[in-house]
């Protein structure tokens, strides 16, 4: 089987399709004839001075993303943010190539529930394929795509949602902050 690579231009690409297809367009702006008022609006949510758009990180973008379609698109209105380890939030139009590797959940009974998993692994920041070292250690499973005891995942996705309420992440889905992010990464 081959290893899924989801690069940083990948993401930075997806970021841009949901600026400017869904967002902008619910927006009272466009973007080049508005560009310094949305700039200024980048920096009051970043909380400094802001480049524009194109010279985000993927975090400021993800940041911004996830401040305006709160701001700009109704509450039921579902957009795929990509979600991102730690370590690409700092990664700028122009950086060295990088990425992670894809964890595909597959079809069954528990797909559901393991892409919650995922969802809530992953707005902490974790790479994707620690999600199996984790598994492994806690109940003897090789791979997380495998586990398939709905008790393990229940104690795992309780840990997690504690974990991201602990942190100031909305882990819940059924809240609109959550469904914004549930399905970019959780394929």
């Amino acid at each position: 089987m081959a290893k899924q690579i989801v690069s940083c231009a990948a993401i930075y690409s997806m970021q841009s399709k949901v600026f400017f297809g869904s967002i902008l367009p619910a927006s009272p702006f466009r973007y080049e004839a508005d560009k310094d008022q949305l700039v200024e609006i980048f920096g009051r949510i970043l909380g400094g001075e802001a480049p524009s758009w194109s010279k985000l990180t993927l975090g400021q973008r993800n940041q911004v993303l996830d401040a305006l379609a709160t701001r700009w698109l109704p509450e039921h209105a579902a957009i795929d943010i990509p979600l991102l380890p730690k370590r690409l939030r700092d990664w700028r139009k122009g950086d060295a190539a990088d990425g992670y590797e894809r964890l595909d959940i597959p079809a069954g009974p528990l797909a559901r529930q393991k892409r919650y998993v995922l969802m809530l692994w992953c707005l902490l920041g974790y790479e994707p394929k620690g999600l199996d070292v984790r598994v492994s250690k806690q109940f003897g499973v090789e791979r997380f795509a495998w586990l398939a005891d709905p008790v393990a995942l229940a104690t795992l996705a309780k840990d997690l949602w504690s974990r991201c309420r602990k942190a100031g992440i909305d882990p819940d889905p059924a809240e609109a902050g959550g469904t914004r992010h549930a399905t970019a990464m959780a394929r």
